[in-house]
């Protein structure tokens, strides 16, 4: 079908259905549309003439009521306010006299100050003499060497090179505990006598002290035993061995 040809036919139908549109259009709109609210007005008869007052007229006058007087108890009347009792007046106090200002004393010049408090000679202080110390005697028959340390049976005695070194190192140690030994003051004048027996290892620590034999007083051997424990390591031995020293200490020396 051509479209040129029915040109005139395509037009009405177009027309046709726009107004076809355009009346259910505005039949919707129509149906959708709020309704106006009905104003309903009633009709009231006026007031008559003698319901309503008249201005000329003047309102009544409302007598008042008579009040009855009212019962009040009876107010008693105030005491009198009694009057206040002073005090007694204090009696008069002498007045204390001021006390007289101190005479200031004059100035005191150098040479009479030097008289009044003359400086004191300072007196020489007296040296207290030190405690004697006990000399301990050695002797190189005390020094021997353990039988653990003998390197072999055929050698069992030290070369005199170590026999020199072990005194140096004995008189070190016999040095210290005279340093360290305090002998009891109680003891003195008695002839007491103990042999201290003990073992220095390599390092220079002392050990296994014991006393061949003993002095027989307690007070004298725990002296010597605190002398020990104050020194405890004497330094390595110059062998490098352990080494045995018997020492004796007198109270006497």
């Amino acid at each position: 079908m051509n479209f040129r040809k029915n040109q005139a036919f395509w037009t009405s139908v177009i027309l046709h259905l726009v107004v076809l549109f355009a009346l259910l259009l505005g039949v919707i709109i129509e149906a959708f549309k709020p309704k106006e609210k009905l104003h309903v007005f009633q009709m009231v008869d006026p007031p008559s003439n003698s319901m309503t007052p008249s201005l000329d007229t003047p309102p009544p006058q409302v007598q008042p009521q008579e009040s009855k007087p009212l019962d009040l108890p009876d107010i008693p009347a105030l005491a009198p306010v009694p009057e206040p009792v002073l005090p007694d007046p204090p009696a008069p106090t002498e007045a204390k006299p001021k006390p007289k200002p101190k005479p200031v004393e004059p100035l005191m010049s150098a040479d009479e100050f030097f008289k009044k408090n003359p400086i004191k000679e300072k007196k020489p202080r007296t040296q207290t003499q030190p405690k004697p110390v006990p000399n301990i005697k050695l002797d190189r028959s005390e020094i021997r060497v353990p039988d653990t340390y003998i390197p072999s049976p055929s050698n069992q005695s030290m070369t005199s090179q170590e026999q020199d070194a072990m005194r140096r190192y004995v008189g070190q140690i016999s040095a210290m505990l005279n340093r360290a030994w305090i002998k009891p003051g109680s003891l003195a004048g008695l002839d007491l006598k103990v042999v201290a027996t003990f073992y220095v290892d390599s390092s220079g620590r002392i050990s296994n002290i014991s006393f061949r034999p003993g002095s027989g007083n307690a007070s004298f051997d725990t002296s010597v035993r605190a002398a020990f424990a104050k020194i405890r390591t004497a330094g390595p031995t110059p062998t490098g061995k352990g080494q045995e020293i018997r020492i004796s200490f007198n109270m006497l020396d």
